[in-house]
């Protein structure tokens, strides 16, 4: 084989070693770049879920809160992405934006979301609900506990924002034939009278009276005793 031979061999190898190497490398940052792609994407995500709850409080009660961050990072990403596919600064960077805006706002959302449903559970008198009929005053603690439970969560969330306001919508509208200005003394009588075993001849004028002037004697039946 003469020498020149073996020179163009020896270039071939060569060649071929640098495609392949080349090869490699360009799968290499393919896979690089989707990794990151899906990392950005599961930060995009989360921080859109924060962005929804936002709008859906606002929404629902009025309070606002600034959600300028989530288009900051998203433009981070997209100014250095417009010379071709971005290095793993720019992903990162990104990353980072929206991870530190979704938790910024996560509290901020939980700090206003409970102050504002806090507010409106104690807007809400449960001595009224002793007022009710039996299977509605059952029903207004229900509505009322379920508000509880959804004011105290860790996080706000989309469903639990939408339960408290159909909850409380329910509640009013319960209560909305129930005096507000129900007395002790009347609270005193219906709880004594539905613990049961109160006689006719146990219940005054008065107290009579009294479940007549609050439309609370429509609740009550009077039967006579066996023996």
């Amino acid at each position: 084989m003469s020498s020149v031979t073996v020179l163009e061999k020896a270039q071939e190898l060569q060649n071929t070693a640098r495609s392949i190497s080349e090869s490699q490398k360009e799968r290499d940052d393919q896979e690089r770049v989707l990794r990151r792609i899906d990392e950005v994407r599961t930060a995009l995500q989360a921080a859109m879920v924060q962005q929804q709850t936002a709008v859906l409080l606002r929404e629902r009660t009025g309070q606002a809160l600034d959600v300028s961050g989530f288009e900051a990072a998203q433009s981070k990403l997209e100014s250095k992405s417009r010379g071709g596919l971005p290095g793993d600064r720019a992903f990162v960077d990104a990353k980072r934006a929206l991870e530190a805006f979704t938790n910024e706002l996560s509290a901020s959302l939980r700090q206003l979301w409970k102050a504002w449903a806090t507010a409106r559970i104690q807007e809400v008198s449960p001595a009224r609900f002793v007022t009710l009929s039996p299977d509605e005053r059952l029903e207004a603690t229900e509505l009322y506990e379920s508000m509880k439970v959804k004011a105290s969560r860790p996080k706000a969330d989309s469903a639990g924002i939408l339960t408290f306001c159909s909850d409380r919508d329910t509640l009013l509208r319960l209560l909305e034939n129930a005096p507000n200005d129900a007395p002790e003394e009347l609270l005193e009588l219906i709880n004594r009278l539905d613990a049961g075993g109160v006689t006719l001849r146990e219940l005054t004028d008065a107290d009579i009276a009294l479940l007549r002037d609050y439309d609370q004697d429509c609740w009550f039946t009077v039967t006579r005793k066996a023996d």
